[in-house]
């Protein structure tokens, strides 16, 4: 099963919805105003089991973001 990954930008006000796949994924790192798993600063990387538990989150904790799906070919 394919996880997902939510990149949660808190400057843009966006958060974009990638599969593991993707490879933006396989290039996300921690920095020190981005985190990977967690929020920091200015957002972060979170992984989620399903595209409806991401999609419950982001409605919970972002519903003012833009909600939009990976651009990734």
């Amino acid at each position: 099963m394919a996880m997902i990954w939510m990149n949660v930008d808190k400057p843009t006000r966006k958060c974009t919805v990638h599969l593991s796949e993707c490879l933006f994924v396989k290039g996300k790192k921690d920095t020190p105003y981005k985190g990977d798993g967690i929020l920091k600063r200015d957002g972060g990387w979170l992984c989620f089991d399903s595209i409806g538990s991401a999609i419950k989150h982001y409605e919970r904790e972002h519903p003012h973001y833009l909600l939009v799906d990976c651009s990734c070919p």
